[in-house]
């Protein structure tokens, strides 16, 4: 019995290993392009507010989303003013979520589902907002000490055993 659980828990350690690291890096590359999203600078100068072609713009690519469901609810207007012509993006929420992408001149362009999945929101911990990604960030942080301490632990039972393959043997319980 003790040779199958360390054989299941090395395939488990070689997969808890790859969510983690897959897990951390996910939270450090949104960290990093939160970052840069306040670090970029807008093309445009939005102090003396919204351009009016930006506002009919919007309030026709709204009336085309009332058209198509007429009981939709806006969840985020967002305008990305980093190019010449700012990209107009409308994402809504409920059962039918839709992110819409409008032209500037108000037609949509694409519609699409919102990009992330709930697994992938459940993975990262965004389903809880903002204490969820922390302490998701947390845990995948203690996998990775708890797998790097496991494997020097490991790596002291194999050293400490007269011969590489005699470790070895010891690990999986093969050989006292």
């Amino acid at each position: 019995m003790r040779r199958f659980h360390r054989i299941i828990s090395l395939a488990a350690g070689l997969f808890l290993l790859l969510i983690t690291v897959t897990g951390v890096l996910l939270h450090v590359q949104e960290f990093q392009e939160e970052e840069e999203r306040e670090e970029r600078k807008p093309a445009h100068n939005l102090a003396s507010g919204i351009p009016n072609d930006w506002t009919l713009a919007l309030n026709k690519g709204l009336a085309a989303i009332y058209a198509a469901d007429a009981n939709v609810h806006i969840k985020r207007i967002r305008i990305d003013v980093e190019e010449a012509t700012p990209r107009l993006v409308v994402q809504t929420e409920g059962e039918n979520a839709m992110n819409y992408v409008l032209s500037e001149t108000g037609t949509i362009l694409k519609a699409s589902k919102p990009e992330k999945s709930l697994l992938f929101r459940l993975h990262t911990g965004e389903i809880l907002g903002d204490v969820g990604e922390g302490l998701s960030l947390l845990m995948g942080l203690a996998l990775l000490a708890l797998l790097i301490t496991g494997g020097v632990i490991l790596w002291q039972m194999i050293r400490s055993a007269p011969s590489i393959s005699a470790g070895f043997k010891r690990v999986m319980g093969l050989k006292n």
